[in-house]
């Protein structure tokens, strides 16, 4: 419901609230729009006998404050100088936006993507291009009609995001930086990279410069006036410390300070178990060797980063190592816990050189079989391979036993590193064992639950890691084998609740920096819901 609300501290200030908060400024029969909430601006002005803006200027380009396009498309529009490509909607923005992994493979370049991260735009740009008559600066000052307009980077939500200061009245409008109450508008929008805080990290030194300004009152983009923006400002950055410092148990525990030693060692594998084996390297690739020689793989990638043609003889080098150290003569089938490229990227030299059957679940198998149709990051076309999907031989429900030989598997969900994301769980040799891909990555010391990845559809709490930890919890494992060459024997399932204990406690501290308290709204990025792969439909026939 459309709201037009008239500010009465200041003459000729309303607020047009929706969705999200639009001001209008208005001044000798003309008027000026910070921010548009909604497509159907000009008849809700016309009722009210207010001017139709005639400058728009904007604290944020992402296309719920940008709906000037319906009915206001003459309008002159000024954007901050580092938007300006995404409100046209010009081609270099749609150039910046398909990325690949660099050649150089350094990691830490998951920071970098100018309009996203690993491939996956994070940008929400404008339905239609908007009229751009020029650019704002932080610094610089932006001058209409009697109204000076200080122009500050308000970094947070959103890496280009400004505030505007109306000094004589002492208003800032704020953008999304804050909600009332000391809240967080939502999570997702303080994603600049892999897994990294960096976008709270610059949310904090935001509020510190606001709070340095004072200002009597800050006019948000989302959600009511803040008339108290000290005690909201104070409050919002005692929250994100308190989150941002998550629990962590078990640091007095000596036992817990080392990993089980491996029984041995060879090139960049280690024998976890009998018949068990795992990188060492931060790779991925686990294997189980039973007596007859026989092979079961998952996530056939040890991570090392050369050319393609190195890669391959890298890979097909690590095969000859685990057949003379391991005894194993064919590996018969490859489990793939989720669609990220570092996971699945030797199925095809596995298939060549084996006859390996690929097995993953049906939504994994999905973003496998289709990646460039769906928005997430760190997919297969992101790496630079020389192909841009994998496909897989069979597709194994959720929940539904299946059987490698003698031995059965059971597919269960394991969210919170991606959604996407499974588990498996055999019974090898007596124990107990899950493997449970990136979603829990411990080996030993403290335990904690780590940021989530949002554009990874990881929200909590329905797609977060507690889940996986109570379903894996339910399997009551002894050996739990993680991704990128970590694992842990915990027979009394004391890491695991443990890891439950400091996943309750960081999921409440997160509920407490939302205004609604939904914290699955706030960290669902929009349009995710929409576009989500189903976990029953399989990709193949």
């Amino acid at each position: 419901m459309t709201r037009l609300e008239e500010i009465t501290a200041i003459v000729g200030l309303w607020c047009i609230a929706a969705e999200t908060n639009g001001y209008l400024l208005v001044r000798n029969g003309q008027s000026l729009l910070i921010d548009c909430p909604v497509d159907d601006i000009c008849t809700l002005l016309d009722s009210a006998g207010l001017p139709i803006p005639s400058v728009i200027l904007h604290t944020q380009v992402q296309e719920e404050h940008c709906r000037e396009w319906a009915t206001l498309s003459q309008a002159d529009v000024f954007v901050f100088a580092e938007s300006e490509e995404v409100a046209r909607r010009s081609a270099q923005y749609f150039a910046d936006c398909a990325t690949v992994w660099p050649p150089s493979r350094e990691w830490e370049n998951r920071g970098e993507e100018r309009y996203g991260i690993g491939g996956c735009v994070t940008e929400r740009p404008p339905t239609t291009a908007l009229n751009v008559a020029g650019v704002l600066r932080a610094g610089e000052t932006f001058h209409w009609q009697d109204i000076e307009l200080d122009v500050m980077a308000l970094p947070g939500s959103g890496k280009r995001a400004i505030g505007l200061y109306w000094r004589q009245h002492d208003i800032l409008f704020s953008g999304d930086l804050i909600h009332a109450g000391g809240c967080l508008v939502n999570f997702y929008d303080l994603e600049r990279s892999y897994g990294l805080p960096n976008g709270y990290a610059q949310l904090r030194e935001s509020l510190a410069a606001v709070s340095a300004l004072h200002p009597a009152l800050l006019l948000p983009s989302t959600g009511p006036i803040i008339s108290d923006p000290a005690t909201d400002i104070a409050r919002l950055s005692t929250q994100l410390d308190a989150f941002l410092q998550p629990p962590v148990f078990r640091t007095d525990d000596p036992v817990a300070q080392v990993n089980y030693p491996p029984l041995r060692e060879f090139g960049r594998y280690r024998e976890v178990t009998p018949g068990v084996f795992q990188n060492t390297n931060f790779g991925n690739i686990i294997l189980f060797v039973d007596a007859q020689g026989r092979g079961l793989m998952i996530d056939p990638d040890p991570c090392v980063w050369l050319t393609w043609e190195e890669n391959c003889r890298e890979m097909h080098s690590d095969l000859d190592l685990l057949e003379r150290e391991t005894g194993v003569q064919r590996i018969e089938m490859a489990l793939i816990t989720h669609p990220h490229g570092d996971h699945l990227q030797y199925c095809d030299l596995l298939r060549e050189r084996y006859g390996t059957q690929i097995v993953a679940t049906p939504d994994v198998g999905t973003l496998m079989a289709r990646a460039s149709s769906f928005p997430y990051p760190c997919l297969i076309d992101w790496y630079g391979f020389p192909f841009d999907h994998v496909h897989i031989d069979r597709c194994v429900p959720y929940d539904e036993q299946f059987f490698w030989n003698e031995i059965a598997i059971t597919p269960f969900p394991t969210p919170g590193h991606c959604f996407a994301h499974a588990g498996f769980f055999l019974n090898w040799q007596g124990i107990n064992t899950v493997c449970v891909g990136d979603t829990i990555q411990y080996g030993a010391g403290p335990v904690g639950i780590p940021l989530p990845i949002l554009y990874n559809d990881s929200a909590w709490p329905d797609h977060g890691t507690l889940v996986a930890v109570k379903n894996v919890l339910a399997m009551h494992p002894e050996l739990v084998l993680c991704g990128h060459s970590q694992s842990f024997f915990d027979h009394d399932g004391v890491i695991l609740r443990e890891m439950q204990r400091a996943g309750e406690i960081r999921e409440r501290l997160a509920a407490e920096l939302v205004h609604d308290g939904d914290l699955l709204r706030a960290m669902t990025p929009p349009g995710y819901d929409a576009i989500r792969p189903s976990r029953t439909m399989c990709p193949i026939s």
